[in-house]
């Protein structure tokens, strides 16, 4: 529900602002400092109602695919307001793209003009109203994050209790899971959910949207099972303070009222920064397929002629949020080969590898077709290399907080991959590499994996 009722205001500022907009140009003093080049000098109002309601819809595909939906709680949308200019920046461009390619109306250049202001500060108004709303709806205990805590009833009712403060808070608590020490009561307040050697079973049974973990120190690994069972389950958890000498992990404090908590599973990549991520993914993808389209032809030729087979191989991959999808490759392989030996990586002079094979996995030109799925979303340029359902189910249970390679999009190519950890290498070493890729993202890191890639073909087989 407050995904929609965002979706419906923002389609309502898109619309609204672009109908005032119309309105300044044709009935205020503007009208008479740029009269319209040509008659009828006031356009028809229905045609402009249409186009503002194409503007609505666009700006909310924009803000989804940005990403200002998911950093929220509940109305809160957790971003700068600079995220949501360029997210009205690029709607407005889209307009402008389709604009020029109709030609059915000519719309007024000035009126799109004064819309971006219109609706920049529009966005302003809308986020004001939708937090006074949010405190309205927390004070009427109409509440947003389906949460549980983890810990001592004793602690837990501590935590409640200032969460409840101030009118309310934005996490609803439906029960705490006690801890192995502490015997399960049951409390007006608190319901005990469980405890915490059955987590796993609990979060299925519940619609659990956060953990708060308020386990004594002296539970360390068990507080390390809890993070590792959130990571599987891509649950957000949150940690109080004390422990925060004896965890490891990128963690930034948040500020909750009256608690302050730790919060785990951002990135560096913010809605700005996975903007700019995906324009060049787009920008550089489309280039390559344009240049490589001669070369991909002929490859699919090779294919063709040196072994029996389908040209292109299609396989099944996780990516980013444990989303699955197909990824396309040329196929290096003879026909059906796992069907004998199950799912099994490439190794150094594999048999099962074809002629040509050989040759597109040694300069990895049997990963152009690739360059689909980053157009589509799939994947990116950079980023860790997707894997198999199969080898993710038994990865994430043999090496610690191998999940946290899943929460950017999975890559063409990576930080592992551009220092040789590919194929029939340490899996831990390389996950190890993708963490500090997840952990460290910047801009400029994306292009010197990009960069290393042109230069190195280590491990390529």
């Amino acid at each position: 529900m407050p995904l929609l009722i965002l979706s419906l205001a923002d389609f309502g500022v898109f619309s609204l602002s672009f109908l005032a907009a119309y309105g300044l140009r044709f009935f205020t003093d503007i009208y008479f400092l740029f009269p319209p080049p040509e008659p009828p000098y006031i356009p028809n109002l229905l045609s402009y109602i249409n186009l503002a309601v194409v503007i609505g819809i666009i700006g909310v595909i924009v803000f989804e695919r940005i990403g200002l939906y998911e950093r929220r709680v509940g109305l809160d949308r957790q971003v700068q307001i600079g995220s949501f200019i360029l997210a009205i920046l690029v709607t407005y461009i889209f307009l402008m793209a389709l604009l020029f390619n109709y030609r059915g109306f000519s719309f007024s250049r000035l009126t799109v003009g004064l819309a971006i202001p219109l609706t920049c500060g529009a966005i302003v108004i809308e986020e004001i109203l939708l937090q006074w709303t949010q405190r309205l709806l927390i004070q009427k205990g109409i509440v947003f994050q389906k949460t549980v805590l983890i810990g001592p009833l004793d602690r837990c009712l501590q935590i409640n209790q200032k969460l409840q403060e101030h009118h309310g808070s934005k996490f609803q608590l439906i029960g705490y899971i006690n801890t192995p020490e502490s015997p399960p009561k049951n409390h007006p307040l608190l319901p005990c959910l469980g405890s915490v050697n059955h987590l796993d079973s609990i979060l299925r049974r519940h619609p659990i949207d956060n953990v708060i973990i308020a386990m004594p120190p002296t539970n360390l690994h068990a507080i390390v099972e809890v993070m590792r069972t959130c990571l599987d389950r891509r649950i957000s958890y949150r940690v109080i303070p004390e422990l925060y000498e004896l965890l490891g992990q990128r963690l930034s404090v948040v500020e909750v009222p009256s608690l302050p908590t730790i919060l785990f599973g951002e990135t560096p990549l913010d809605d700005i920064g996975r903007l700019c991520k995906r324009a060049m993914d787009i920008v550089l993808s489309s280039m390559m397929l344009l240049v490589a389209m001669p070369l991909m032809v002929v490859i699919a030729i090779l294919v063709r002629l040196d072994s029996k087979g389908s040209i292109f191989y299609i396989q099944e991959r996780v990516g980013s949020d444990g989303k699955k999808f197909y990824i396309y490759k040329f196929r290096s392989m003879i026909d059906q080969a796992e069907r004998d030996t199950g799912p099994k990586w490439a190794t150094a002079n594999d048999p099962r590898t074809t002629r040509i094979g050989r040759f597109l996995r040694r300069y990895n030109l049997d990963e152009l077709p690739q360059f689909l799925n980053v157009l589509r979303g799939d994947m990116s340029l950079v980023g860790p290399r997707p894997e198999r359902p199969y080898f993710v189910d038994k990865f994430k249970e043999e090496i610690p907080n191998y999940m946290r390679r899943h929460m950017v999009k999975s890559g063409i190519t990576g930080w592992a991959q551009v220092n040789g950890w590919r194929g029939d290498t340490s899996v831990t070493e390389r996950t190890e590499y993708d963490i500090y890729y997840v952990e460290n993202w910047s801009l400029l890191f994306d292009l010197k994996i990009l960069w290393k890639t042109l230069t190195s073909f280590k491990n390529a087989y």
